[in-house]
């Protein structure tokens, strides 16, 4: 556990210095000057010129790069130049309704996914287990924005039954924030669990040819204690994956959902900052989303543990 530990905070430190290089590097490239953004097209020469020496940009990039490394090292992610705040506390005020609609998305996808493969595992030939598991395959290929805007059409404009837009911090009104997750959490929550129901599918017909089942099958156990009990405990261990990676990628990834929804999360921060050349804004958010998805992965590997004997004997 502990040479596990250790040798996943070498990869967090060695990550977080590839990520953010690059990220300081590319942005450099971009073309288009950021004072220039900042000011608008109106802006004298004079007013360009020393707002780039107010944010450094006047330097060679190599100054630029090593006094960006030495706040970095302390864990200053410096301030926002369009927001004027510093970084991390912008980070940590939008971090709350993106991680509520991805943690919310990913359990109800698990839990959709598990019901799905289970009935369709204890029932085999029933034609609607059969029917949604075939239909996993159409759920992944669709894309999420198009989910989202079909449900907008439908559920908000035509029906009325729910708000497109806006958002209520599930943390302070649980109830009241309901109305407004309904159609972000369903676009999101369709390719998602249609996403586990083939990984656990494909795990739980593996499961099923194993040789211990007929060891549970001769003890007395019904079809349906064997699959929840043993089956399914086995079968986690590809699903545990693919949910810390996807996970970690909706945290990051949702900001076609969070603009369709005017959701006021991490991928709504992340495009403003692009849209106005905000350098220091960008990467911050490049490495806190490289830490995440790090810190998850580390999870997701510890979780092994728990699940596979084999694995914490090794």
């Amino acid at each position: 556990m502990l040479h596990l530990l250790l040798r996943r905070l070498r990869d967090l430190l060695v990550v977080l210095l590839v990520v953010g290089s690059m990220m300081f590097f590319i942005l450099r490239l971009i073309p288009g000057d950021a004072a220039s953004s900042l000011l608008g097209g109106d802006a004298k020469p004079e007013q360009v010129q020393a707002l780039r020496a107010a944010l450094g940009l006047d330097q060679p990039p190599l100054m630029q790069y090593l006094h960006w490394l030495s706040r970095v090292a302390v864990a200053d992610l410096g301030e926002s130049v369009s927001l004027h705040e510093p970084v991390a506390r912008l980070i940590a005020r939008h971090l709350v309704p993106t991680l509520c609609l991805a943690v919310a998305a990913m359990v109800l996808a698990f839990v959709l996914a598990v019901a799905i493969t289970t009935w369709n595992a204890i029932r085999p030939r029933n034609r609607l287990a059969r029917l949604l598991a075939a239909g996993a395959a159409v759920g992944v290929a669709i894309p999420e924005f198009w989910i989202a805007l079909v449900l907008v059409a439908f559920f908000g404009v035509r029906l009325d039954w729910l708000p497109t837009s806006g958002w209520v911090d599930p943390l302070a009104d649980p109830l009241g924030a309901l109305p407004f997750l309904a159609l972000p959490l369903a676009s999101i929550v369709v390719g998602l669990t249609a996403t586990y129901v083939l990984v656990l599918r494909e795990s739980v017909l593996r499961e099923l040819t194993r040789l211990y089942l007929r060891t549970a099958r001769v003890k007395g156990l019904g079809e349906t204690r064997i699959i929840l009990l043993h089956v399914l405990k086995n079968a986690m261990l590809p699903c545990v994956t693919v949910m810390g990676t996807r996970f970690a990628h909706m945290v990051g990834g949702v900001v076609i959902i969070e603009a369709i929804f005017v959701i006021p999360g991490l991928g709504s921060l992340l495009l403003g900052a692009i849209n106005s050349r905000d350098y220091v804004l960008v990467q911050g958010l490049t490495v806190f989303l490289a830490l995440l998805f790090i810190v998850v992965n580390l999870l997701v590997d510890l979780s092994y543990m728990l699940l596979d004997p084999k694995v914490r004997a090794s």
